[in-house]
């Protein structure tokens, strides 16, 4: 799937950490076309140094709510038809704190290739409060839209305590198979945080036809750990300035990410 989707074995899907959008407590006032003009500026330098697909997520508007409202809907939509236009690699959204419909209303409108959901099966408790399952509703929206978005489905993911403390393996079997995810993210603890590598071993021994993704923590150091057991790499912190979350995309640390990825299909 990825390789049909992404154009290469083991994709790497860069970030848009798009800054505080109208509504959210950190907005200061900049217009939609102000914000999508930085997004665009960092979508450029991420596709133009190797990367193979982009995330467009409202990382600024934190704290998160459980759903969106339409005014983040409709400058998210904005801003992802302005990227989809100026570069030429795949999009994805991903309506934060784990908005799945939205999401997939903003990828039928601007044609985006997946959504990512935080939080598909299972219940979580967050800092928003509790996360329910949200993939019997996302399928169906999917079916109702006829739209062909591929669902990318994280387990266990950061910053969330699900409350079936059950082996992850358990989890992802469900969210792929009961749950229909065409793909399954694992991360760490935080953003930016290492994944454990043996949450990825029991997953991939355990269900080695599933499409996996690595999620979080992945850096040029420390990616011989992952690579060989994934199909993608997630990846935001890693190719910033200084490997800092609230920095923007830094060319000279992805070219040699990206440079050392392509070694690796090699």
């Amino acid at each position: 799937m990825f390789e049909e989707m992404f154009g290469v074995k083991v994709p790497v899907i860069g970030v848009i950490h798009l800054l505080p959008l109208p509504g959210a407590p950190f907005y200061e006032g900049a217009s939609v076309q102000e914000i999508s003009e930085k997004a665009v500026s960092d979508a450029k330098v991420m596709a133009d140094n190797g990367v193979n697909g982009l995330i467009i997520e409202n990382f600024g508007d934190k704290m998160f709510q459980k759903t969106v409202g339409p005014e983040t809907v409709a400058a998210m939509t904005y801003i992802s038809k302005d990227i989809k236009n100026q570069v030429k690699i795949p999009i994805g959204l991903c309506a934060l704190q784990s908005d799945a419909i939205s999401s997939i209303a903003i990828a039928k409108a601007v044609q985006g290739a997946f959504v990512r959901v935080p939080y598909y099966t299972e219940t979580s408790v967050v800092d928003a409060g509790t996360m329910e399952s949200i993939a019997a509703a996302a399928l169906r929206y999917r079916k109702f839209l006829g739209s062909d978005v591929k669902i990318f489905a994280d387990v266990h993911i950061k910053h969330s305590y699900p409350l079936m403390q059950r082996p992850i393996e358990y989890a992802a079997e469900d969210s792929y198979h009961r749950g229909m995810a065409d793909a399954i993210i694992i991360t760490g603890r935080k953003t930016g945080g290492d994944t454990n590598p043996d949450d990825i071993k029991r997953v991939r021994e355990a269900l080695p036809e599933v499409p996996l993704v690595v999620g979080s923590g992945v850096t040029k150091e420390n990616v011989e750990r992952y690579i060989s057991m994934v199909d993608a790499i997630i990846i935001a912190t890693g190719l910033n300035y200084d490997g800092k979350v609230e920095a923007g995309p830094d060319p000279t640390r992805i070219r040699s990410f990206t440079n050392k990825i392509k070694a690796f299909r090699e």
